[in-house]
């Protein structure tokens, strides 16, 4: 039984919902993965699936009040937050049909996945066979359903798309069906389970593929957002969220803390006072272009407009920057802690850890700074990805 939420309150359900969220912070560092208590938290509040429509099983939550979300959940857990974020349904259902969607996807349903074309689907009767095994499937001990990127073989080549492009697939298949490996050994995000999976010879109907382009022009439909757009908008919040916990953790340090050797509490040294500001300043600038350039993009989205390479461009800088302006506040913070940053039980080093993990995923990593850098030229950017 789910309660009963409505798309505008989601963001303040995940406010209400913070302690509770923090209370499972030790227990989810420990195990590498969201316990099974969160999780059951997220699926009564339908946080699983609030960007999907009704119709789909979700809320119907707008993009910016699901980034919203999440970021409020990051304030809490960055690595919650993040789980979240893969499991928001931000980006839709890529290419699947609307019956097979119906028939998975139900209110608080969980569903991950690995876009990268890390397995080989081989066509027969009906559907295909998949062989791989792919990196970073966050949340996968959580879920319920599984998107995993695929190229289709003929024989030992892979088969070629008329533009010349490798033929990309993705299949949807039970989590019940695919072997996770014990892989998440990791600095940052610790808690968010985003193991090796695995599976071998495993038959996926065709309805439960789908055709994904990888070099012609993503978001020709007059209106629609390419899916790579989308995909980074719920990444970003989640550095946002990590970075607001540390600026409001040294607030608070800083209030109770006399460094050894001071006379004076750590808010009164200048330094401290300078580099605070300094922090704030960069986390609320990012977030300010991050959701202004998400605003232009549902706004041009809604009238039907196409949404062009200079628009695509704005918000890949967006992400990045406010990923990268997260970073580097939450550092400042980590910094300006001192020596009490250091401990493990400091949620300065945690934060420090998490926004930082977030900065290598590569939809939202400083490498997209050449990217859009070369869209501003006038250049061609150089990959699909954007």
């Amino acid at each position: 039984m789910t309660t009963s939420v409505q798309p505008q309150d989601m963001i303040e359900t995940a406010r209400r919902l913070r302690a509770e969220i923090e209370s499972f912070s030790d227990e989810a560092q420990r195990l590498r993965h969201m316990p099974d208590g969160l999780a059951r938290l997220f699926r009564e509040h339908q946080i699983f699936g609030m960007a999907r429509p009704a119709e789909l099983g979700g809320l119907g939550a707008d993009l910016i009040a699901t980034m919203h979300t999440i970021e409020e959940i990051s304030i809490a857990d960055a690595s919650a937050g993040w789980c979240a974020a893969i499991g928001s349904g931000s980006i839709g259902t890529p290419g699947i049909s609307d019956a097979v969607a119906r028939e998975i996807l139900k209110p608080g349903v969980a569903v991950c996945g690995v876009g990268s074309p890390s397995g080989r689907a081989v066509p027969v009767d009906g559907g295909y066979r998949i062989t791989g095994r792919w990196a970073y499937a966050s949340g996968c001990q959580n879920s319920d359903w599984m998107f995993m990127g695929n190229i289709v073989f003929d024989g030992d080549k892979p088969r070629m798309t008329p533009s010349g492009a490798p033929d990309f697939r993705l299949a949807v298949v039970p989590i019940s069906e695919v072997e996770v490996l014990d892989t998440w050994h990791v600095f940052g995000l610790r808690a968010t389970g985003s193991h090796d999976v695995a599976v071998n010879d495993l038959f996926v109907p065709e309805g439960r593929t789908a055709a994904v382009s990888l070099g012609g022009p993503a978001g020709a439909e007059p209106g629609a957002i390419p899916m790579f757009t989308l995909f980074g908008l719920a990444l970003a919040p989640v550095a946002l969220g990590a970075a607001r916990r540390a600026i409001d953790e040294l607030l608070t340090l800083a209030h109770g803390k006399t460094p050894a050797f001071a006379g004076s509490k750590l808010r009164e040294k200048a330094v401290v006072q300078h580099e605070i500001a300094r922090a704030e300043g960069m986390l609320q600038g990012g977030r300010a272009f991050l959701y202004e350039a998400v605003g232009t993009l549902l706004e041009r989205s809604a009238r039907g407009e196409t949404i062009d390479m200079d628009l695509r461009a704005r918000v890949k800088l967006a992400v990045t920057h406010a990923t990268d302006a997260a970073a580097q506040a939450a550092e400042i913070a980590y910094r300006q802690g001192g020596g009490t940053s250091n401990y493990e039980s400091s949620m300065l080093q945690r934060c420090l850890r998490d926004v930082n993990a977030v900065t290598q995923h590569f939809m939202v990593a400083p490498s997209n700074y050449e990217t859009v850098g070369r869209v501003l030229m006038g250049l061609e950017p150089g990959t699909p990805l954007i």
